[in-house]
């Protein structure tokens, strides 16, 4: 847990988030990322579709400078137009499957202003680890039913396609520092 937090404060959260800044934390789970993005940030707000996630994650950090969406999983519905500077989605889009990225790719412009910065972190099928991920997941995901904990299918390519097609910049794509996946820091395209 030690190596997953400095990790991820020293590589994603510190050169980029100031106290500053207001951020929204896509896919909260427990809390262990919010915990990081609260100590930097001016304001977090932690959105989820699961209530049970949002109330594990208030449990263990409480009200002070955060607020609780929760997401139906299609829409932003409850996080104000133009309201945050920083979308961090860590250990979320791992679990999500391609078009329902595009879909969240396609709303978070919408709530961004200012420095307009994202994080996006997914699985990577096509770094050796994640094709041995793949593999050892398969079985359990078919017709349709997906695994509780499953990856989902995808790779730096098709987020790729889809930044570019949504008209995201690309700062960084990172496939060295968590090597089954890939993260991107990226800045969303302003909403006219």
């Amino acid at each position: 847990m030690a190596e997953y937090e400095s990790l991820i404060e020293s590589q994603f959260i510190q050169p980029y988030i100031t106290s500053d800044d207001p951020v929204l934390e896509i896919g909260v789970g427990g809390g262990k990322t919010s915990k990081l993005l609260k100590k930097s940030c001016r304001e977090l707000i932690c959105a989820d579709i699961s209530s049970q996630m949002l109330q594990a994650t208030r449990s263990r950090l409480g009200d002070d400078r955060i607020s609780y969406i929760k997401l139906d999983g299609l829409t932003l519905n409850g996080i104000a137009p133009e309201s945050v500077d920083v979308c961090f989605c860590y250990d979320t889009m791992v679990h999500i499957e391609p078009r329902d990225i595009f879909n969240y790719l396609n709303l978070i412009p919408h709530v961004m202003r200012g420095k307009r910065l994202c994080v996006f972190h997914h699985t990577n099928i096509l770094s050796d680890l994640g094709w041995e991920k793949f593999l050892s997941e398969w079985q359990n995901n078919l017709l349709g039913q997906r695994h509780g904990c499953a990856f989902s299918v995808m790779s730096d390519k098709i987020m790729e396609k889809f930044l570019h097609h949504l008209n995201y910049e690309v700062i960084l794509q990172d496939t060295k520092s968590v090597p089954r996946d890939c993260v991107w820091i990226c800045k969303a395209p302003a909403i006219d």
